[in-house]
């Protein structure tokens, strides 16, 4: 059972959002991300309904090319 004293909880508890690098519905992997926010965060989004509205300091982003990377590193491949 985890130690509830020293166990750091992360403050990005909304997510994950498929952010698509120019909104469209459809995109390259290129520039899209997948995101957790904030509670701060997400009451940005839920005014705006677009990620640019968001502070950077409420998201933490991670590259689909991240992703990629690591899907081919566990699986041995090269996509």
């Amino acid at each position: 059972m985890p130690d509830t004293q020293t166990e750091t909880h992360s403050p990005y508890t909304n997510g994950p959002y498929v952010v698509l690098s120019d909104g469209s519905t459809y995109d390259g992997a290129e520039g899209c991300v997948i995101a957790y926010i904030t509670d701060d965060g997400a009451k940005a989004l839920d005014e705006c309904y677009e990620f640019k509205g968001v502070e950077f300091g409420d998201m933490e982003l991670i590259t689909l090319s991240d992703l990629m990377d690591a899907y081919n590193q566990v699986h041995g491949t090269n996509l």
